[in-house]
Formats: structure tokens, C-alpha cells, sequence
């Protein structure tokens, strides 16, 4: 009796599909020349045990920010001895405790997860730093999950005055799709950590088309795709907001459904197939908002508001202006919707919450 995950083909499509997924490192980046020498500036005091500068890294999702930090660190890596990278996920690890753990061990000094107060783990951690000869670089993404724990908080400003306090260098690089994470940051953080600032801006559907077919070459055999295929994948992620990573897996869905189906190239129709797998995205996630968009959702709930009555109401943590700018960002989000009205002898604004 044949296995059920036996199946007859007579045409395969895909060479390689790890090309295709998100996690992948490729080895040419298009479109992020200008990034990339920004962060090999900063970084590279670190190859010669020197100080390197902190990073933050921003934009919004899918613009290559983890993909192209992971690529420069590679070749960090590769081009010196003296430099030892580690990526940190802070969905995943975002504590104090948890984190000073994770690099602890990184350096080589097994440290359990429970037994030590989270300041010993720290007295550890630089203990064992002082014994090597390399500089850690910590890449902290979705580095907003940090703002949610004071202990977190205080292990940025810890890790940034170790320069000073104990003359042993660290770099952080933090990535983040919240363009406010530094500013939310206490202002003796801040002030430590010095970071240089690297925007990344939305492709644009001419660039993702350049993006995929850079994978492509990779990940399918010759002639396997029609010839709308790519334009089309990189049109719909467009819409979607120039998310690289959108483009990437609709282009890995619509592979597997032409092999499923035994076809002799990934069709037009595959890719449209593969739009229907999509599940909505809910864009209202709490994570990928900034402090002040957090305090805009909060404070409308379901009702409608006038923007002088939420000014007045979040004034005292935020400046009108930052208000503003987190009102435009939620509108462009498509989260809210406002409506300017008169008002006495002036105007003013209506806030709602866009219905579900």
C-alpha cells in the first residue's frame, strides 16, 4: 500500500523554495545599498574592538529592516573575529531577565533560567564579556516590546553605559515598525544610548518586482513561471502596503498550487488562487503601534470624539504635534476616519474608529 504522501509528478517547478521564505538571508539585497553602508559605518569600530554606534532601525512592515540588518551582520561576521552577533526576537524575549540570559549564554557561560536574580545574571553576563576578546552586537527586533517592562527598560540603560562604567563596549541595533520607540524611551536612555537613526521606505511595486525576480532565479527551475506572474505578485503587495514579505509568500503559495496541480509553470491563475488563501489582516495589532497611536485607539473606544477634546485628554503625556502625526498614521492605517466640521466661528475635527 503506497504512503499517502506519495504522489506522482512530471513536472517540478520549484528548485529551492527556502529562497521563498521570509526567514532567508539572500546574498544580494536591491534597493538597500544606502542602508547597507550606513550600517556597516556604524558597526565596523566593532571588527577593530572599538565602540561601535547604536542603531535604530524603522519602517513599516516587510521593507527588508530584519533581513537587511541579519545580511550586514553576516558579513560583520565573516570579515572579523572580533565581532559576535545575536538576534533577538522580543516577542518571544522580553524581559530583563530573559534577555540577559539569552546573552550570557550566547557568550558561552551557561546560565540556567531560574536560580539567579536578574542583577546577577548582569554581573555575570559582564564578568564573562571581560574575559573575551570580541565585541557583542545585540539586535533587538521588534524592540517595542521592550517598552512594556520597566526591567527591560532598565537593561537598555545598563547595556549602554557599560562603555563607561566598565570600559566594555556593546553595540545595539534595535528594529522596530514604531517610529516613536525612541522617543518613548526615558530620556536618560535615550541620552545613553546615542543611536543613529535608518529609515526604511515602502517598496514600490517596480522594486518588489526586481525583489522577486532576484529570488526566483533561485528558487524555481528555468521557465517555470509565466510571464505576469512576478509583475502580478509585486502588484498585489503593493496594495498591500509594499510588503516584501507579502510578495514573497504569495509567489511560494501560487509554486505549490501549480505542483499540486501538476502544471507545466506557475499560471497567472495560481497567484490569483493564492490571493484567496490569504487570511485578512487584522491590522489593529496593539504591538505594531506606536505609544501615542495606542493612546488614540484607547481613548476613542467605539465613540466618536472631536480632536480638541482628545488633545486636551492625552496632552499631558504627548505634544499636540505628536498627536497629530499619530492621528495621520492611524488614518493612513484605514483605522480611523475624521471628518472636519464648523464648529462656532472655527472648525474642528471628528475622530471615529473605523467599524469592523
Amino acid at each position: 500500500m503506497a504512503n499517502i504522501f506519495d504522489s506522482k509528478r512530471e513536472h517540478f517547478l520549484l528548485k529551492d523554495e527556502r529562497f521563498l521564505y521570509p526567514e532567508f538571508v539572500p546574498e544580494r539585497l536591491p534597493f538597500r545599498d544606502e542602508e547597507i553602508g550606513e550600517l556597516v559605518f556604524c558597526l565596523k569600530p566593532a571588527s577593530q574592538g572599538q565602540k561601535p554606534t547604536n542603531l535604530f532601525i524603522h519602517g513599516k512592515p516587510g521593507t527588508g529592516k530584519t533581513v537587511t540588518a541579519k545580511f550586514v551582520l553576516n558579513e560583520l561576521t565573516e570579515f572579523s573575529d572580533r565581532v559576535k552577533c545575536l538576534y533577538i526576537n522580543c516577542f518571544q524575549t522580553n524581559t530583563r531577565h530573559a534577555i540577559l540570559i539569552k546573552v550570557t549564554n550566547f557568550l558561552g557561560y551557561p546560565v540556567p533560567e531560574r536560580g539567579f536574580a536578574s542583577e546577577e545574571v548582569f554581573l555575570r553576563f559582564a564578568a564573562i564579556l571581560k574575559t573575551k576578546k570580541i565585541v557583542p552586537i545585540l539586535v533587538l527586533d521588534e524592540a517595542e516590546q521592550l517598552l512594556k517592562d520597566e526591567e527591560a527598560k532598565k537593561l537598555l540603560y545598563d547595556l549602554s553605559r557599560l562603555g563607561e562604567q566598565q570600559k566594555l563596549f556593546t553595540g545595539l541595533v534595535f528594529i522596530s515598525n514604531d517610529n516613536f520607540f525612541l522617543s518613548n524611551l526615558d530620556d536618560r536612555v535615550r541620552s545613553s544610548l546615542q543611536a543613529s537613526t535608518i529609515a526604511f521606505e515602502q517598496y514600490t511595486s517596480a522594486e518588489l518586482k526586481e525583489v522577486l525576480n532576484e529570488r526566483a532565479k533561485y528558487a524555481f527551475n528555468s521557465n517555470a513561471l509565466e510571464a505576469d506572474v512576478v509583475a502580478l505578485c509585486a502588484a498585489h503587495a503593493a496594495k498591500s502596503g509594499g510588503d516584501a514579505r507579502v510578495a514573497i509568500d504569495v509567489l511560494l503559495k501560487a509554486a505549490r498550487l501549480a505542483e499540486k496541480e501538476n502544471a507545466k509553470q506557475v499560471q497567472v491563475k495560481h497567484v490569483r488562487a493564492a490571493f484567496m488563501q490569504e487570511k485578512p489582516v487584522k491590522i489593529e495589532i496593539t504591538s505594531n503601534f506606536s505609544g501615542p497611536e495606542q493612546a488614540v485607539m484607547d481613548f476613542l473606544k467605539e465613540e466618536e470624539v472631536e480632536s480638541g477634546e482628545l488633545y486636551a485628554n492625552l496632552e499631558k503625556k504627548f505634544a499636540e504635534r505628536t498627536l497629530r502625526q499619530a492621528l495621520s498614521s492611524l488614518e493612513e492605517k484605514k483605522l480611523i476616519t475624521t471628518k472636519k466640521v464648523i464648529k462656532g466661528r472655527g472648525f474642528t475635527r471628528i475622530i471615529s474608529k473605523v467599524k469592523k
